[in-house]
């Protein structure tokens, strides 16, 4: 009988520390996850962050890209437009009543020439102009100059359509109307651009 009671002690003692024990494993067990769901949750929301920030960064880009677009289709438009506005200056050069026509190859030669007997590459078009008074003209103005007016033509014409090449024996200039424009908008074209669109193309 005493035997039993003992056992009965040590099954009673022996619950007691298993519930205990069960209990405590519970409560470790609610705390876990508890801690788990609470991590969980802390990642989520980094997760959904991180999407919020990638999905802002995203149409950021899409915006800079967007604007980057249209600042290069504007640029591409002014400079077509710029392209063609000296496009333009080259043809009307060319069609110049004969007095600026002479006035301008007359400053293009005056300040081009260093000799005087230089010969004169001209186009195909202008020749009779040279022959018909123009070249006379040329000779007494770099005589009135101080120096030679033996200038001649080349005897083969030129073949760019407007303006004139002087060919030296040392060296060449290049005075077609081409060049003349080349020069002038490697020196002026955002000067160009602001008086077409009011502000500069860079």
């Amino acid at each position: 009988m005493a035997a039993n009671k003992i056992i009965l002690k040590i099954r009673e003692d022996a619950s007691q520390e298993v519930a205990i024990m069960l209990a405590a494993a519970k409560k470790k067990a609610i705390a876990s996850d508890a801690k788990i769901m609470n991590t969980a949750k802390l990642k989520v929301e980094e997760i959904n962050a991180q999407a919020a920030e990638d999905a802002d960064e995203a149409a950021r880009r899409q915006v800079l890209i967007a604007e980057l677009e249209a600042r290069k289709n504007s640029l591409d438009s002014k400079r077509r437009v710029i392209e063609e506005a000296f496009s333009r200056a080259e043809k009307e050069l060319t069609k110049l009543p004969l007095d600026k026509w002479e006035k301008l190859i007359m400053a293009t030669v005056l300040a081009a020439s260093e000799s005087g007997n230089e010969q004169l590459c001209v186009p195909a078009a202008d020749i009779e102009k040279y022959k018909n008074g123009m070249l006379t003209k040329l000779n007494a103005a770099l005589v009135a100059a101080g120096k030679k007016g033996e200038l001649t033509l080349a005897s083969e014409p030129a073949k760019f359509t407007g303006g004139v090449m002087l060919i030296g024996k040392h060296s060449d200039f290049d005075g077609s109307f081409a060049t003349i424009l080349r020069d002038v908008r490697m020196k002026s074209e955002r000067e160009v651009a602001t008086m077409l669109f009011g502000t500069e193309v860079k």
